[in-house]
């Protein structure tokens, strides 16, 4: 089948839509047939050939200036709507965080969105919220990082979320991408707002790990000629006049290029790489 994705609201991915009927053009804004109702979204992708999808939407027509203003309209009543559900949620005292709600294009439907640890029951708390509202109301659950980009802002660097400003989908971010990069290993410094891994530890990650091949493993013995080292800059260190050092990898520097030596357990010097290493093969002391 032939469907064109359709961004709606932040979500991470897009929507996929069947666009028969209706001229398409990258970045026009559209009112779609969803499961759930009417919505508007932005197309991210031009048509293209999918096997088969799950829950596919329609492209009604292209947005006007009515419904333009309509969105505005929506706009304020979803910033009403989660104002008086967060008063709500206090009332209740469930263990969830409130942070979104949006009203569907033709306000059949009010969805809230909201994190929680665990699973609850807010039945009751739904019930509440329907005699208030007289409309059909959903409670959506995502996880932290969703709510993030959902919300969206600045990263620690400066810029815009990447998981607003370009990210098709969420990275698998671990601990060891860090420590391949020799970043901190404190989750507080390389941890984003939604208090999860940084997403760009990943991005140069393939890289790093393709570098390290070339490299000696930390505690790994070598030798290198006491020439190659500046000896300027290790004024006062016991180093011999000529010949071979040996020593004991402490640490690596993937992107200068060189390899701290500890040498008698006491001085580190950093050396180039290529002086310690000859036709592929490491000097390692046996």
């Amino acid at each position: 089948m032939k469907v064109v994705s359709v961004k709606i609201d932040q979500f991470v991915g897009c929507y996929y839509c069947d666009p028969s009927n209706v001229e398409i053009r990258l970045g026009n804004v559209y009112i779609i047939q969803t499961q759930f109702g009417l919505d508007s979204g932005k197309v991210c992708k031009m048509p293209f050939e999918i096997k088969s999808a799950k829950n596919t939407g329609k492209i009604v027509r292209i947005a006007n200036q009515d419904d333009f203003k309509k969105m505005e309209k929506l706009d304020k009543k979803n910033a009403k709507a989660l104002k008086t559900a967060q008063d709500k949620l206090v009332r209740h005292k469930l263990p969830m965080k409130i942070f979104s709600a949006k009203y569907m294009f033709d306000e059949n439907r009010l969805i809230f969105y909201f994190t929680s640890e665990n699973r609850i029951d807010f039945r009751s708390y739904v019930r509440d919220l329907a005699a208030v509202f007289k409309k059909r109301i959903e409670l959506r659950q995502v996880p932290y990082r969703e709510e993030t980009q959902m919300l969206g802002g600045l990263g620690i660097c400066g810029k815009e979320f990447c998981c607003v400003h370009f990210l098709p989908s969420f990275n698998n971010v671990s601990i060891k991408m860090a420590k391949e990069q020799n970043l901190s290993l404190n989750t507080v410094k390389i941890s984003g707002v939604c208090d999860k891994l940084l997403c760009c530890l990943a991005y140069e990650y393939d890289t790093y790990t393709k570098l390290r091949r070339d490299f000696p493993k930390e505690g790994t013995k070598v030798k290198f000629n006491v020439n190659d080292v500046h000896r300027e800059k290790y004024i006062g260190y016991n180093l011999p006049s000529s010949g071979d050092v040996a020593g004991k990898v402490k640490n690596v520097n993937v992107l200068r290029r060189t390899v701290y030596v500890e040498i008698e357990g006491e001085h580190v010097l950093e050396i180039k790489l290529d002086k310690i290493k000859k036709s592929g093969v490491f000097n390692v002391i046996k």
